[in-house]
């Protein structure tokens, strides 16, 4: 699968459990960014990023790994604010 893809498949993954939890990607004030090691991913990932975090500057870092036995290339964790009711 396109690295491109994958990095959709995770963001939109993200997406909805924010939502379930009362959040969403506007409220995400850091992610962390985990990618097997190939260099050229650092920009491919940034260019996909930028289309579900457009209206602010995140905070991100982007780390290289070992790559490990899962089927992705990438893996994202994020810290988000959550609205009290």
């Amino acid at each position: 699968m396109p690295f491109e893809r994958q990095v959709e498949i995770v963001l939109n993954q993200m997406r909805q459990c924010l939502a379930a939890a009362g959040s969403s990607l506007a409220q995400v004030v850091k992610c962390n960014v985990y990618c097997t090691p190939d260099p050229s991913h650092f920009a491919r990932f940034n260019a996909v990023f930028a289309r579900y975090f457009e209206a602010h500057g995140t905070a991100r870092i982007f780390l290289h790994v070992p790559s490990w036995p899962g089927p992705f290339d990438v893996e994202v964790d994020c810290v988000a604010m959550v609205d009290q009711a």
